[in-house]
């Protein structure tokens, strides 16, 4: 499950759109199961059917209801087993007080979640997500996430999910890859990322983080810092003592913002630091730090 982030602009809906067959390409080649994926230039219907796209158009059957969507992807199958698949996909997106409404009447969200459940009925090989949640609210979109994770170990799915949240890369991909004005910039484990990116403009794309210089670490411990460090704001640990800290930092300011306070510090050297902790510092108060070791 690969995650691609990037800013608007960027280039990720275009790829996407390559992968899928609904663009021409001026260069390179798509493949999948050994067979080359072609574009809306050489195929009357574009697209790939060992695929599946949920693209932010929603594509659905406007003049059909939400179970005829659905059963549409179903052909295939025995009437039993298309029937039992579709209460599963309708109960799991919660349309099943929609199930006789037609598409053209749905609410952009209820179209949303009609898209992901016409690309799910059947498992593709390749699942396209294309800012899959916007419309979708949290607990509804970990649930389907749950699920798909589940059908993705069933099935052996690929699954490239398009976001332009930190958050919902973190959560629901194991691999990340960053794009930047039409390029791939990096793509590795999700971890190596958020805790080692390349440089300032890649920490940004996955949520706060700060840059330490070697000076504004305790003497005993920068040989471990050498050069500017970058540290995300969880990866500061607070200590009782000083003996086995990194860094000392003053709390400028301690406010809640809704899971964690965070701390704005200030290193020796006049540094602005953010820290995540589970509970209120006072304001002024000295503080001992360690740097976890994911650097």
């Amino acid at each position: 499950m690969l995650a691609l982030v990037g800013k608007s602009g960027s280039g990720k809906t275009t790829l996407l759109k390559c992968i899928y067959g609904l663009e021409d390409l001026n260069a390179g080649e798509v493949w999948i199961n050994n067979r080359k994926v072609l574009g809306p230039s050489f195929k009357l219907m574009p697209g790939d059917e060992a695929m599946s796209l949920v693209s932010q158009d929603y594509y659905v059957l406007d003049n059909h209801s939400v179970q005829e969507n659905i059963m549409d992807k179903l052909i295939a199958y025995s009437e039993d087993w298309k029937l039992k698949r579709c209460e599963q996909v309708l109960s799991l997106l919660e349309l099943k007080p929609l199930r006789s409404t037609r598409a053209r009447f749905l609410s952009s969200g209820q179209k949303q979640r009609l898209a992901i459940a016409r690309a799910i009925a059947e498992m593709p090989k390749v699942l396209l997500l294309d800012e899959p949640f916007s419309n979708l609210d949290k607990l509804l979109s970990d649930k389907l996430f749950a699920f798909i994770t589940k059908e993705v170990k069933k099935h052996k799915t690929s699954v490239l999910l398009i976001t332009h949240l930190a958050e919902e890369a973190l959560k629901y991909s194991d691999r990340i890859a960053i794009m930047d004005k039409g390029k791939l910039l990096k793509v590795g484990e999700k971890w190596e990322l958020y805790y080692r990116p390349l440089n300032t403009r890649l920490a940004g794309l996955l949520g706060d983080f700060n840059v330490l210089h070697p000076e504004d670490f305790e003497k005993k411990v920068k040989s471990k810092f050498k050069s500017k460090t970058f540290v995300r704001p969880d990866a500061f640990v607070i200590l009782n003592s000083a003996n086995q800290a990194h860094i000392q930092l003053k709390v400028l300011s301690c406010v809640y913002n809704g899971k964690c306070f965070e701390l704005l510090c200030e290193s020796k050297m006049g540094r602005t630091v953010m820290i995540y902790y589970h509970k209120a510092i006072q304001e002024d108060k000295k503080i001992n730090c360690s740097v976890s070791g994911k650097f």
